[in-house]
């Protein structure tokens, strides 16, 4: 529109009015349009914007696969001292924000590695639209070759392995441990019947520094399975096991994958070809260890199929390992799930926990030297023994084992002949890692069984051996620091059974004996006073107690010392 037209829409333009009027009015008709079309431009953009982040990556077919728990900030670079947002995407790889609008930068600080690649993002954002869905892919990231060049392909199921592991969990009971994984936001866990029944003490282990309370909710001992439940509201970075359901799940020959903690061993993947399926059983060579039962057997999507068991087996029959197909998992998920709606959540607390750091082995060659001093570490109470473990006396003991052996060796080699140096032999490595934690081992001491070695040795001429049993069951024990009760990381109570016979004395007899860990803090010279109270079945209500003196106090602090130095330089490394 051109200035003439404009003034004559405005009413303000005539051929009588002059030059300098119509600069008048030109002027006055921008100073009176201008907080118009300032209040117009700041209406299209809003104040609040939601931003949707979806974050996938392109395999090698071109086939979209979400990236799930990707750690995201977003640093707003209008406000410098405004806090980064932080974001973590769902399973599906998707996140959203209610965010001022702006520019922002969006980073990932923790890469992802997907097929032999690692894939980080850093990029920048204008948010002026009410709603802004951001795409993070292989186009817009920064990607390294892990293999260094020399392009490894890297199989599917390990990229399924990291993506899932975090829905993996530690079951430990008294006695042992098994495996478990998380099946429902609310917190259900499934893993095997025979892994947690008969059993008071249930926790699940997510890593190394989380662990929580675990109650039964569901289980099916005929199927081997049971549904365990923990609070979730302290827990936003773990996965949810995707269930497979309908037909067409799995197929003979198809690859499968279980994720387990054998032998103390967190989260390790093993695979193995399926040979047979049907509608009541999965056969598969995917080697089930004892720490892996309980676990979930993935088909090569990724999507839960079965539940692998060890040791007892429920149906399959006692001693077999095998697998539990998952819908023989839905009558006790569907029990569990109508008591969840009914009953609270346990308790959000996080249980003691070993700390992820070894002890030192220069601290332990420092300190383990001495021999091993059994009045701070050994005691009788009632009718126990009662043994105080550290790093420090576990390595005095191997040291012991070491020069056993040595001597044993070079005795051998003497016999034989041949110099010591010159006989082939392994030497063992006794400078093993070493938890820094306290054990408390509690064993029932053995009486003589006098009217049955009486009887045996008056029906037998010459004498027999003098009959020993077990006076009576451990049942628990408590660690008293002052007051207050120190929480076991661990409550261990365990069968012990003992079979022999010499021609002195004879044993055939069972027990109980207990082994409880403690945290390195656990003893201190903080304490007013430390006591050791162990119940035994015969007196369940009645402990006998042990009140530890100041010198073994801290001679059981000091050993920790180096350990303490060393956390705390890591610690320091850390924060830098």
């Amino acid at each position: 529109m051109c200035t003439r037209a404009f003034l004559a829409y405005l009413g303000l333009y005539s051929r009588h009015w002059g030059r300098a009027m119509v600069h008048r009015a030109v002027i006055s008709a921008f100073v009176l349009l201008t907080p118009i079309f300032l209040q117009a431009q700041s209406a299209t953009v809003p104040a609040t914007i939601k931003v949707k982040v979806k974050a996938a990556l392109y395999d090698r077919d071109l086939n979209l696969k979400p990236v799930p728990h990707l750690a995201l900030s977003l640093h707003n670079l209008d406000q410098e001292k405004a806090e980064p947002v932080t974001l973590q995407t769902s399973f599906d790889g998707l996140a959203e924000a209610d965010l001022p609008s702006g520019r922002y930068a969006l980073s990932t600080s923790v890469p992802i590695e997907f097929q032999g690649r690692s894939y980080t993002w850093d990029i920048q954002l204008t948010l002026t639209k009410a709603e802004t869905t951001v795409e993070l892919s292989n186009d817009n990231a920064k990607a390294t070759d892990l293999s260094g060049g020399r392009g490894a392909k890297v199989d599917e199921l390990s990229e399924y392995f990291k993506r899932l592991k975090p829905s993996i969990v530690t079951v430990w009971t008294q006695e042992g441990h098994g495996t478990g994984f998380l099946v429902d936001p609310g917190g259900l866990i499934l893993t095997n019947q025979h892994v947690i029944s008969g059993f008071t003490y249930l926790a699940v282990q997510f890593d190394s520094r989380r662990k929580l309370e675990a109650v039964v909710l569901a289980e099916d001992k005929q199927q081997d399975v049971a549904v365990l439940r923990v609070n979730m509201s302290g827990l936003t970075d773990v996965a949810i096991a995707p269930i497979a359901e309908g037909t067409g799940f799995l197929l003979e020959g198809e690859r499968v994958f279980t994720i387990g903690n054998p032998l103390d061993q967190e989260k390790v993947l093993t695979t193995g070809i399926v040979s047979k399926v049907d509608k009541n059983s999965i056969i598969s060579d995917v080697n089930i260890n004892p720490g892996n039962s309980g676990g979930p057997l993935f088909n090569s999507s990724g999507m839960v199929v079965g539940i692998t068991t060890y040791g007892k087996g429920g149906s399959r029959g006692p001693g077999l390992s095998g697998i539990v197909p998952i819908a023989d998992a839905n009558e006790a998920m569907k029990e569990a799930r109508q008591k969840m709606a009914t009953t609270p959540p346990p308790s959000a607390r996080w249980l003691p926990v070993a700390p992820a750091m070894k002890y030192p082995i220069d601290g332990l060659r420092a300190l383990g030297s001495k021999p091993w001093d059994k009045d701070t570490y050994f005691f009788k109470l009632g009718d126990f023994n009662v043994e105080i473990i550290t790093p420090v006396t576990a390595f005095q003991v191997s040291q012991e084992r070491a020069s056993r052996a040595e001597k044993e060796r070079e005795k051998r080699a003497k016999k034989s002949g041949a110099p010591a140096a010159e006989e082939e032999h392994q030497t063992a490595e006794y400078e093993n890692q070493y938890d820094p934690v306290i054990y408390f081992s509690v064993s029932p001491r053995l009486r003589e069984a006098f009217w049955k070695s009486f009887g045996e040795s008056m029906a037998t001429p010459g004498g027999a051996p003098i009959t020993m049993r077990f006076k009576t069951d451990f049942l628990k024990m408590r660690l008293l620091c002052g007051e207050k009760e120190v929480e076991p990381i661990r409550p261990v109570r365990y069968p012990v059974s003992i079979q022999g016979q010499s021609a002195a004395v004879r044993v055939n007899d069972a027990t109980y004996a207990g082994s409880y860990s403690y945290t390195p803090d656990a003893i201190s010279p903080e304490c007013k006073t430390v006591n050791v109270e162990v119940f035994s079945a015969k007196e369940p209500d009645t402990p006998l107690v042990k009140t530890l003196d100041a010198k073994s106090v801290q001679k059981i602090w000091d050993d920790f010392e180096p350990f303490r130095k060393a956390q705390s330089a890591a610690n320091a490394a850390a924060a830098k």
